[in-house]
């Protein structure tokens, strides 16, 4: 019965879209603008940096939020957190209510990470951005969150259970983000260099 619970609270918490609801604020279809996704980084290339980031922030807390409601209502239950939070991330690439088309799900696998395994989030976090800005492209950092995720959680929890949770929830970030690597490919995928040296500037 907790699987069945775990899975509802996350789900339901991730199809929160705070893209959504901040586009219909400012009446602004997201769908039709920019990326066309319904997550914190076409908000900030439509809305600007600060609507942006708070959409992240929320996103990262939803799923935060799951995870402490779940761990509170099954402390016995040791996949609770990791399940919840992988729910969590579905819900939001997934939403119901939305047609199943919602955000590319990086926010709250960041809040699951964060949840989970605050050390890890800060050490991924750090890596993450190095990376990114080595490689000049921000398509690395969910590439990099989905490898490196599973591999260091689960040398720390490793029940089958939780393996096979952080396999697919990583595979399932890793997915959402081909269209991303084929426009870097492509020449389409804005240079970070860049994109401080331009936020420099203003």
């Amino acid at each position: 019965m907790e699987y069945l619970w775990c899975i509802s609270i996350g789900y339901l918490l991730g199809c929160i879209s705070f893209a959504t609801i901040v586009s219909k604020f400012k009446k602004v279809n997201l769908k039709e603008k920019g990326t066309k996704n319904l997550g914190a980084t076409n908000t900030m290339l439509v809305l600007g940096k600060g609507y942006g980031a708070l959409v992240m922030v929320l996103d990262v807390l939803k799923t935060v939020l799951a995870i402490t409601v779940s761990r509170i209502l099954f402390p016995q239950f040791s996949a609770a957190g990791i399940l919840t939070g992988a729910s969590a991330v579905l819900g939001h690439i997934c939403p119901f209510y939305l047609k199943f088309k919602g955000g590319k799900g990086l926010a709250c696998f960041a809040g699951m990470i964060l949840a989970l395994d605050p050390v890890l989030f800060i050490f991924m976090l750090v890596l993450c951005v190095a990376l990114m800005i080595i490689a000049n492209h921000s398509v690395i950092v969910p590439y990099t969150a989905a490898i490196i995720f599973p591999v260091c959680y689960c040398t720390k929890h490793p029940q089958p259970e939780i393996i096979t949770i952080a396999i697919l929830v990583s595979v399932l970030l890793a997915l959402r983000h081909i269209p991303d690597i084929m426009r870097a490919k492509a020449g389409g995928d804005g240079k970070i260099r860049d994109f401080f040296k331009e936020q420099h500037k203003k």
